[in-house]
């Protein structure tokens, strides 16, 4: 099997590194020399430099490869993706090669792009997930459309993919550009879960006052156990760090955040498509808040420091809490996934989805089998759903902010418990005249229910 490759910065050395040891023969190009010496050298450092060409420009990279082509793209997302392509036109390509853009594109561009390459070659988006070393040993792949090109390469995307259970993380999950909308969900719930146990780490370390090493004890005792997922484990093992001075890691680094894109995008959306991900939205809006002091309008945006109030915490009531609110932010995600399915006509099939998170990914967790059971599995947690209130309850009254978990009981609550949408149509009705709807479903205004002499001024 032959494939090429175009980018090779962290990810694309990695997963050149992949493919070639899964036995493809892989054409190589990046625009900087340097990053082709860097990946032959580690090709030859582990004897397997003789499936490896590192091509200088990309018209040598289409005269190498057999017809019909199959090109991946790991480039920066943006215009970068369509100068790659109009170049790799130019250089020879032609309607029977398949090009898959493999960087954490929008799928907005996915879409344009399949309509503007559609007579000069196959245009396919995959979202990859699991950083360098998911790249390296076998990562997530989620694939979409419905090209020809897919069943020249699938049976070996398989085998450079992680595994679980002997099942495959690659796997074509929908049509048209799917992939990358799956894989912008995927770092949204990733945000979200991130920021989770920040909170959760937050609240044992200010609110009763653990030190990061006794909160890294007790997120690696939930570890093995059914929490046990990639994310707990690595923050169990960054709060474990000290420095030579016995300094906490987690006490030397700045609290401002940065980010990438793709959770606004999956808040952005959310909103356009109207599907409610509160617990996803509050995880980008908390990073945005780490970086409120560098704004312009950080003098209207800033308050005066506060004192906080400790609580004692029941560790099993936030166990079961913290893992009710990690389920809900996968069924967020996956609601989104679905109703931008419906809205595209992708046909996006969640169980695939799902699979590919099982293993390499970065929101891998052993967990996901409840995932997979869905809403009515969630309705049975009924201790779970009553720690989310309890720990929700004593995490605000530290004084401290916990936007994500706050959010995600409010998501539960508003689905599960009476709500007040009655008031606020009655609010718009009598300033707007936008009608309401009443309990028989009747569509009306409030003066054909009350009379009213005179609305307020």
């Amino acid at each position: 099997m032959q494939v090429a490759l175009v980018g090779l910065g962290v990810m694309g050395k990695n997963l050149a590194l992949n493919l070639i040891e899964k036995g493809i023969t892989l054409v190589a190009y990046d625009k900087n020399p340097h990053a082709g010496e860097e990946l032959l050298s580690c090709a030859k450092s582990q004897g397997m430099a003789d499936r490896l060409h590192i091509v200088s420009d990309l018209s040598d990279m289409v005269r190498r490869l057999e017809a019909p082509r199959s090109i991946l793209l790991l480039v920066p997302a943006g215009e970068l993706v369509d100068t790659v392509c109009n170049e790799l036109v130019e250089a020879g390509v032609n309607c029977d090669d398949m090009i898959v853009d493999c960087g954490n594109s929008n799928y907005k561009d996915g879409i344009t792009r399949k309509l503007k390459y559609q007579n000069k070659f196959e245009f396919a988006t995959m979202g990859i997930s699991g950083g360098a070393e998911g790249a390296r040993h076998g990562p997530a792949m989620m694939a979409s459309g419905s090209e020809g090109g897919w069943e020249r390469i699938e049976p070996w995307f398989e085998k450079v993919a992680a595994s679980y259970n002997g099942d495959s993380c690659f796997a074509r999950v929908g049509q048209s550009a799917s992939g990358h909308f799956v894989k912008m969900v995927h770092n949204g719930i990733e945000y979200a879960l991130m920021q989770l146990i920040a909170e959760v780490y937050q609240l044992l370390r200010l609110g009763t006052n653990r030190s990061p090493q006794e909160v890294a004890e007790i997120f690696n005792d939930w570890s093995e156990g059914q929490l046990n997922s990639y994310l707990l484990s690595i923050s169990s093992h960054i709060l474990s760090l000290e420095n030579h001075n016995n300094v906490p890691l987690a006490d030397l680094i700045d609290n401002k955040v940065g980010a990438k894109g793709t959770g606004l995008w999956t808040a952005q959306n959310a909103l356009e498509l109207g599907i409610a991900v509160p617990s996803l939205v509050a995880a980008v809006q908390a990073r945005h808040l780490t970086n409120a002091c560098n704004t312009t309008a950080a003098q209207e945006m800033t308050y005066a420091s506060k004192s906080t109030n400790n609580v004692e915490i029941d560790l099993e009531e936030l166990k079961d809490a913290f893992l009710l609110a990690s389920l809900l932010a996968y069924r967020q995600g996956l609601a989104l996934i679905k109703g931008a399915s419906r809205t595209h006509q992708w046909k996006v099939d969640l169980s695939k989805t799902l699979q590919t998170w099982r293993a390499g990914c970065i929101i891998r967790a052993d967990y996901l089998d409840s995932v997979a059971q869905g809403v009515e599995f969630i309705d049975t947690l009924e201790k779970e759903s009553n720690s989310l209130r309890k720990i929700t309850g004593q995490a605000i009254m530290t004084g401290l902010a916990f936007p994500v978990l706050g959010a995600t009981q409010t998501y539960l609550a508003t689905l599960t418990t009476p709500s007040n949408g009655h008031l606020v149509q009655a609010q718009r009705d009598y300033f707007g005249e936008h009608g309401i709807k009443t309990h028989s479903g009747e569509m009306c205004h409030l003066t054909d229910l009350v009379d009213i002499d005179a609305k307020v001024r």
